[in-house]
C-alpha cells in the first residue's frame, strides 16, 4: 500500500504506534499516545482491514462494588453494625433497641444473622450465639469488599454472595490490544496525502508536505441510507401528542388483564353474547385472588345481581385474559375516584382472535380516553371527537350505535380506500359502570382502532402494510430523522 493511500489521521496514528514501540491498550489510548479510545479504536479498525495494524480482542470479567457495595464498606454492613451493637449491650438486645439503632438496616441484618445461627430471637430479644462464627463471617465480607474495591483477588463463594446481596456487581469487558505491523511500520516515514489543494497549502508551499491522494471520477457516490423513524411509530407518538395537547394524561395498565376490569367492571354479564365477540385470548395462568379488589368486587356483584338478575361468580373475574380492550385500562383509572374534570387516554397493544385480513389484526393498537365533569353531556363528548378527527386531519361520520357499557353511543367512520369504515366507538358510561367503579359524575368514553386511523390518514388500504418490510414502501412516507 502506498502512503497516498492513507488520510492524514491514519498516518499520524502509525507514527505514534511506532514511538510507542509496544502494543496500544486501546483503554489508555489518551493516556500514551494522547488520541482519544474511541477515535483510536476507529482508526485502528480501519487500517487493520488496510492490513497495516492488528487488533487482538479478548473479554475478562470484572467484578465491581455497587452504590450498596461503597456504602457497606464504608459505613459497615448491616450484620456488622448488629454485632457491634449486640457486643456493646453483653451480647443481647431487645428487638426494639436494634430496629431503632439500625434503622433501615435492622431487617437485613437480623434475618442474615439469624438464618447463619449467629443469633436467637426469643420473646423480642435478640441474643449473640455464636460471636467468633459472627465475627469471622463480617470480617470475610468486608475483606471480600476491600479486596474487590482495590483490585485484588476474591473467591467466587464471596462474590456469589456478595452479588446476591446486591453489594457487588459482575461484568464483562472487552478489551483491545493494537500492534503496528510490519507493512504499517514501512509507512511512517512517508509524506501524508490529502484530497485536494486550499489556498492556505498553495500560498504557504506546505502542499509540497504532502502527496495528491488519485481520484477516479467515474466511480459512482455512495447510497445513503441514514435510519429513520417507522411512519406507524411516528403516528402513535403524534397520537400521544395531539391528547396531550387536547389536556389529556396518558395512563397505562396490564397486557395480561382480570375478566374483573375487562368485562364485569364495564357491566358486561358473565353468560352475555357480548363476551364472546371478542374472541378472548386465553393464557394458561392460575386465577388471581381478588381479596386486593374487594371494594369493586362487592360493586360489580352488586349491580350484575340486581341489573342482569343472575348469581355473579367470582371465579369467572379472577380469571386472567390477554385484554381485548383498552377500556380495562381506563376503567382501572375510573376506579381509583379521580376528582372531576378528569381526562385521561392510553394508546397500547390488545389482543383478539380475528382472521387477519385488510382491516383486521389479531393483535393492534387502540386509543381508549375517557373525559367527564359534573355537567358533562353526551354533546361534550361527540365535540371533543369531532376536533380530535379534524386535527388530524380525518373527515368523521358519526352513527347511532350499541355497545355493552355506554348509552347513548355512537360509531365513528372514516374513508379508507372507497369505503366509509368504522375507526371507533364512543358513548357515554352506563349508570351502573359508574357506580362500579364509585363515581358520582357523567363520564364519556372512547375506544379508537389506531391502524385504521393510520389507513385512513395515509390513504392505504391493507392494515398489513402498516407492518411491512418493504424497505422502499417504508421510505416513501415523510418522516421526521
Amino acid at each position: 500500500m502506498a502512503a497516498e493511500q492513507l488520510s492524514p489521521s491514519e498516518l499520524e496514528f502509525l507514527k505514534k504506534l511506532a514511538k510507542l514501540g509496544e502494543p496500544l491498550d486501546a483503554e489508555k489510548s489518551e493516556e500514551l499516545i494522547g488520541v482519544p479510545t474511541s477515535s483510536a479504536v476507529s482508526l485502528a479498525s480501519l487500517l487493520e482491514t488496510k492490513g497495516l495494524v492488528k487488533i487482538d480482542r479478548k473479554t475478562v470479567t470484572r467484578v465491581l462494588l455497587t452504590e450498596r457495595g461503597e456504602e457497606a464498606l464504608k459505613d459497615g454492613l448491616p450484620e456488622e453494625k448488629l454485632l457491634k451493637l449486640l457486643e456493646a449491650n453483653n451480647g443481647s438486645v431487645t428487638v426494639d433497641l436494634a430496629r431503632n439503632s439500625l434503622g433501615s438496616d435492622f431487617n437485613v441484618a437480623i434475618g442474615i444473622a439469624a438464618k447463619a445461627g449467629h443469633i436467637k430471637v426469643v420473646n423480642g430479644v435478640a441474643t449473640l450465639v455464636d460471636r467468633e462464627g459472627f465475627r469471622a463471617s463480617v470480617n470475610n465480607l468486608k475483606e471480600g469488599l476491600r479486596s474487590i474495591k482495590e483490585g485484588g483477588p476474591v473467591s467466587e463463594n464471596i462474590v456469589d454472595v456478595l452479588r446476591s446481596r446486591g453489594l457487588v456487581k459482575v461484568e464483562q469487558k472487552n478489551l483491545m490490544s493494537i500492534r503496528l505491523l510490519p507493512q504499517g511500520l514501512s509507512l511512517v516515514t512517508a509524506k501524508p496525502s490529502i484530497a485536494k489543494l486550499s489556498h492556505e497549502l498553495i500560498a504557504t508551499g506546505r502542499w509540497r508536505e504532502y502527496t495528491l491522494r488519485p481520484y477516479d471520477v467515474t466511480t459512482e457516490p455512495p447510497l445513503r441510507m441514514p435510519a429513520r423513524k417507522h411512519f406507524f411509530a411516528e403516528f402513535i407518538e403524534e397520537l400521544k401528542d395531539l391528547m396531550k395537547e387536547m389536556g389529556f394524561a396518558e395512563v397505562s395498565g396490564p397486557l395480561v388483564e382480570l375478566e374483573l376490569f375487562n368485562f364485569d367492571a364495564l357491566f358486561q354479564p358473565q353468560d352475555h353474547p357480548a363476551r364472546e365477540m371478542h374472541d378472548t385470548f386465553w393464557p394458561d395462568l392460575p386465577p388471581t385472588d381478588l381479596k386486593d379488589y374487594a371494594d369493586i368486587v362487592a360493586r360489580v356483584k352488586h349491580e350484575h345481581e340486581r341489573g342482569w338478575g343472575y348469581r355473579w361468580d367470582e371465579n369467572v373475574a379472577s380469571r386472567r385474559i390477554l385484554r381485548s380492550q383498552t377500556t380495562s385500562v381506563t376503567i382501572r383509572v375510573l376506579a381509583s375516584r379521580p376528582r372531576p374534570p378528569v381526562r385521561f387516554f392510553t394508546v397500547d397493544k390488545v389482543f383478539r382472535a380475528d382472521p387477519v385480513d385488510a382491516t383486521h389484526l389479531s393483535d393492534f393498537h387502540q386509543l381508549d380516553g375517557i373525559m367527564g365533569w359534573e355537567d358533562f353531556t353526551f354533546r361534550d363528548l361527540l365535540g371533543f371527537l369531532s376536533e380530535f378527527g379534524k386535527r388530524l386531519g380525518l373527515e368523521l361520520k358519526f352513527k347511532p350505535a350499541y355497545f355493552p357499557f355506554t348509552e347513548p353511543s355512537v360509531e365513528g367512520y372514516a374513508r379508507i380506500g372507497d369505503n366509509m369504515v368504522e375507526v371507533f366507538g364512543a358513548g357515554l358510561f352506563r349508570p351502573e359502570v359508574l357506580r362500579i367503579a364509585g363515581v358520582e359524575y357523567q363520564v364519556g368514553a372512547w375506544g379508537m382502532g389506531v391502524e385504521r386511523l393510520a389507513l385512513a390518514r395515509f390513504g392505504l388500504h391493507d392494515v398489513r402494510d402498516l407492518y411491512s418490510k418493504d424497505y422502499d414502501f417504508l421510505r416513501s412516507f415523510k418522516v421526521e430523522v
